[in-house]
């Protein structure tokens, strides 16, 4: 059973601790059928980042899937994302936010503590630049490297220390819990010590004018775009790429642009 959502206790939370967590938010067969698209889909066993050694990763899952991409604009997720926002948005403007990257992070076997970091690549930002979305698809124990975080790091003005991870918060959860973060929280997966796969699938949104990490719009594959609605392609990013220059267009909103 989904459990009832408090959205005014999440945007508290997420404003004084930094972080909450639902449980049951998906249902346990619907994380299921995600694994199984999941682990369907090419994996990059050895990502080039500073943070992923040692897991294997799943990247742009809602080009890969109807699934993935409707998980976006899940109704939850989207009014989560409009109250996190709002802080520091202007009050007129009603599209404050759009949805950033979606990839899955696998850890398959025993794996070291990932290092804390910071995903909003500012620390202690104030109103917050990015919210994150980990779901567990798999049951996470203590031993399975559950994610772990520092309660209130979002409000340091430094960056995260090896020695910070005595302060750090295990989550565990079975299929279908989610995590929402401030992205400027330290946080990373903890030492795994069983060799059971443990799955999470990352979602992150952003404040409407920055940079997304891929150029969303531009990767869409046609048959999935065709099908999306006006709501649903300004929470991609449609309608917030920059013109080329002026002759194009005098304001950074429009029509997406087409570059040669």
């Amino acid at each position: 059973m989904i459990n009832k959502i408090n959205y005014l206790k999440i945007q508290k939370k997420l404003e004084k601790e930094g972080f909450t967590v639902i449980k049951n938010f998906l249902p346990k067969y619907k994380c299921e059928q995600l694994v199984n698209k999941t682990l369907k889909k090419k994996i990059i066993k050895n990502d080039p980042g500073n943070f992923h050694q040692g897991a294997h990763m799943i990247y742009n899952l809602q080009n890969k899937d109807e699934d993935f991409l409707n998980l976006i604009f899940n109704n939850k997720i989207n009014r989560i994302c409009k109250n996190y926002f709002s802080h520091g948005a202007f009050k007129e403007d009603k599209d404050i936010y759009q949805f950033d990257s979606m990839h899955s992070r696998i850890l398959i076997g025993e794996a070291k503590t990932q290092n804390l970091h910071i995903d909003s690549r500012v620390c202690g930002i104030d109103p917050p630049t990015h919210i994150h979305f980990f779901l567990y698809l798999t049951n996470v124990k203590k031993t399975d490297g559950p994610t772990q975080l520092v309660p209130r790091s979002h409000k340091l003005n430094r960056f995260p220390r090896n020695k910070d991870k005595i302060k750090a918060k295990k989550i565990i959860g079975s299929p279908g819990t989610l995590i929402i973060i401030n992205s400027s929280i330290w946080h990373g997966s903890s030492k795994k010590n069983t060799f059971d796969q443990r799955i999470i699938l990352t979602l992150s949104y952003s404040r409407w004018h920055l940079r997304q990490s891929f150029s969303v719009p531009y990767s869409l594959p046609k048959k999935f775009e065709k099908k999306l609605n006006l709501k649903q392609k300004k929470i991609l990013g449609y309608f917030n790429y920059p013109p080329k220059d002026e002759s194009k267009r005098l304001r950074m909103r429009g029509k997406l642009p087409t570059f040669k």
